[in-house]
C-alpha cells in the first residue's frame, strides 16, 4: 500500500511541469527582492532603506546593512539567480521564499521576503 502511494506521488511529481511551482510568484515580490539586492550590491543604505516600511527602515541601521554588504555585494555584482520556491503565512503576513544561486558557484542563499503595501516590511538572508 505505501509503495503504491509513494509511486503515485512520484509519477505526480514527474508529470507536473516546473513552471506550476513557480505560478504563484507575485511579481511585486520578484520586483522588490530585485531592488533590495540591486542596493545591496550598490551598497546604498538609503535606496535600500526607501524600500522598507517605516518599521522596516527603523529595524535595520546602516551597520546591520553593512555587515550584509560586506558578504554579499560581490556575489550579487557577479550575478545571481533568484528561483521563486514558495510562501509561508506567519504572524498574519505572507512571507515570500527564494533560492538566490550565485555565479560564483559558492554556497546558495536563502532570501526571505515580506511585502506590506508594496514595500519591503521584512527581508532576510540566509
Amino acid at each position: 500500500m505505501k509503495s503504491s502511494m509513494l509511486r503515485c506521488a512520484l509519477i505526480a511529481a514527474v508529470l507536473l511541469p516546473t513552471a506550476a511551482w513557480a505560478d504563484n510568484e507575485p511579481p511585486e515580490a520578484r520586483h522588490l527582492l530585485s531592488r533590495l539586492l540591486s542596493a545591496v550590491a550598490e551598497e546604498d543604505y538609503q535606496q535600500f532603506s526607501a524600500l522598507g516600511t517605516e518599521d522596516f527602515q527603523a529595524g535595520i541601521p546602516e551597520a546591520e546593512l553593512d555587515r550584509v554588504t560586506d558578504a554579499m555585494t560581490e556575489r550579487v555584482e557577479q550575478g545571481y539567480e533568484a528561483d521563486y520556491l514558495t510562501h509561508l503565512n506567519q504572524q498574519g503576513y505572507r512571507v515570500e521564499i527564494w533560492k538566490i544561486s550565485f555565479a560564483d558557484g559558492g554556497d546558495d542563499t536563502l532570501a526571505r521576503l515580506v511585502v506590506f503595501e508594496g514595500k519591503a516590511a521584512g527581508f532576510l538572508l540566509q
